[in-house]
């Protein structure tokens, strides 16, 4: 079903309840257009019938240029009465004649009167509206501007206690299509699914949308929440028999439902929307293929309504330039050196411009697949700002270290991606040190020794982040080209009362030296900790002890002045 199909299909159904007749038709004058909505028993009959007078409905109203009333017609003179009619003309946005709204009442029903004639011209001018928005290029689907227009119009309508109903659909695992096969066979398959979905909705009063990339949302009319459910079932069922061809593949299609009610007065279709993606995320995470209900008292489903408007609002910070990069010095525990080592940390500025601190974003981030945007962020920032801060007089050069997260290290076009980076911005390795987490290394272990032996060779390090907190560290430390391990912060926090953790710390520092990796102790918070990690020979340390994060602008200010371990 295009969007114009079912633009026109949605007003037949409105028009016919808000004027009130038997039935309606819309006719176009190429005649290669016609739709037709009843719900009774004659409905076949009544259709041909309105086929066969449509021609001469288009001619008068060509004459008027406006809707006309027949209440007396008749299919010859003298013959019996057929109905009463209301015909308005629809135009388009050139002025031209689109076609033509026929509503028709039984000739035992009342007549059509002018206040009738009033609210034709209404619906009219409405549809040509309606069919003037835009439609979405893959399936041909009303876009998601279209739908929230066409849903407002269709709830004024409604009764404040009705409820309707929104479904919010997600295809699975699409990703690996477009990775296998090209973006084009994705597009096949996101088309795949819209007419699945359409077909099955050819008997329903809905409205199918495609948001964007493989989401789709159904709006449902005066629908209850448990009908919709059963709804979304067939849908599922429906996209679940269809199957992509692609050369000698033919690769196996499915879909995750979430469903959530709209009820007027209480809850606005964006606000509906956003209740059902929450529960369609759930679906995916619990098994994908799946259709779940958007309850506010389910836990699970709460977490993830919070993290997706976490990732909204931090998406949004991002597009906007609306965050900063603070440095954390990091320095040695055995000389007074002036510190120019830092490790770079991300704060989000939010909408009323106060910092909002990684622990508030980064597990939903994290959730949602947002690191690999995330990491490319603070990576363009920092070699920009160092770029800028190069040029100035009395510019000291400036070691940083960068987080890199699993699903960056994952991704094919990244070591390309900032070997350029590093081009455009004139950032040599020597100034770079890129930050690994244990499991992230060992989860993309080719990945990670290609970019090592690549980026090594350019003179960037390497270091191997929270370490200790996996289980397989000594396995495959080996392999790996780290020169730094920075120790997790869990075994130093205690580290002047437990003498387990002064145990670890100290055989790490010792496996470390052995290797001839240098050990950078995390949340080194006061001098007495200091202390204790210089008897145990770690030799850098980092936290509130050697300093606060800054802002990195201030910290490459030629004017900035020099933190000195003490």
């Amino acid at each position: 079903m295009d969007s114009a199909a079912s633009t026109i299909r949605q007003f037949l159904i409105e028009a016919q309840r808000r004027i009130g007749c038997h039935a309606v038709g819309f006719t176009s004058p190429s005649r290669d257009d016609f739709h037709f909505h009843c719900r009774s028993d004659d409905a076949r009959e009544v259709e041909e019938m309105l086929r066969g007078i449509a021609d001469t409905f288009l001619a008068q109203i060509r004459e008027t240029n406006s809707p006309v009333i027949r209440n007396r017609v008749r299919y010859e003179n003298g013959g019996p009465m057929i109905g009463r009619f209301l015909v308005a003309p629809v135009f388009g946005s050139s002025g031209e004649l689109a076609g033509a709204v026929m509503m028709y009442r039984l000739a035992t029903e009342d007549s059509f009167e002018q206040g009738d004639l009033k609210k034709g011209a209404q619906l009219s001018r409405q549809l040509a509206r309606l069919l003037s928005l835009p439609a979405d290029p893959v399936t041909g689907l009303i876009a998601r501007a279209g739908i929230e227009k066409l849903v407002d119009w269709r709830l004024k309508a409604l009764g404040e206690r009705a409820n309707s109903s929104v479904l919010y659909g997600d295809i699975d695992r699409l990703h690996v299509v477009n990775d296998m096969f090209g973006f084009e066979a994705g597009d096949r398959a996101i088309a795949v699914v819209a007419n699945a979905l359409a077909a099955a909705l050819a008997s329903e009063d809905a409205v199918l949308s495609r948001l964007s990339g493989d989401r789709f949302t159904i709006f449902l009319p005066d629908c209850p929440l448990p009908r919709a459910q059963k709804i979304a079932t067939r849908l599922r069922e429906a996209v679940q028999a269809r199957s992509l061809v692609v050369g000698d593949d033919s690769i196996p299609l499915s879909i995750c439902f979430g469903a959530a009610v709209l009820t007027i007065g209480e809850r606005s279709f964006d606000h509906s929307l956003a209740g059902a993606e929450v529960a369609c995320k759930a679906a995916k995470e619990r098994g994908r293929n799946r259709v779940e209900v958007y309850e506010v008292s389910d836990t699970s489903i709460i977490r993830r309504r919070e993290d997706i408007s976490i990732v909204g609002r931090l998406r949004s910070a991002l597009e906007e330039g609306r965050y900063q990069i603070f440095g954390q010095p990091i320095a040695s525990l055995l000389t007074r050196d002036s510190v120019h080592r830092y490790e770079m940390l991300l704060r989000i500025i939010d909408e009323k411009g106060r910092l909002v601190l990684p622990g508030s974003f980064m597990s939903s981030a994290a959730r949602y697949q947002l690191m690999p945007q995330i990491d490319r962020y603070v990576i363009a920032d920092v070699f920009k700002h160092l770029r800028g801060a190069s040029a100035r007089p009395g510019f000291r050069p400036l070691h940083v270290s960068i987080n890199l997260s699993g699903p960056t290290l994952g991704d094919d076009a990244f070591l390309d991606w900032v070997q350029l980076q590093m081009d455009e911005h004139g950032v040599t390795g020597e100034c770079l040190t890129f930050e690994l987490t244990e499991t992230s290394a060992v989860n993309n272990m080719e990945h990670a020794q290609l970019l090592m032996s690549t980026l090594g060779a350019r003179g960037c390090r390497f270091a191997l982040d929270d370490f200790g907190t996996g289980l397989s560290s000594l396995t495959h430390l080996k392999n790996l080209q780290f020169s730094s391990l920075k120790i997790d912060g869990s075994f130093i926090r205690d580290l002047l009362h437990n003498e387990r953790s002064q145990a670890l710390v100290g055989a790490i520092a010792q496996l470390a030296g052995a290797m001839g990796m240098e050990t950078i102790a995390e949340y080194v918070e006061t001098p007495e900790i200091c202390m204790r990690l210089i008897e145990l020979e770690v030799q850098y340390g980092q936290g509130y002890a050697i300093g606060k994060p800054r802002p990195l602008n201030s910290i490459l200010a030629p004017a900035a002045g020099l933190l000195h371990a003490s």
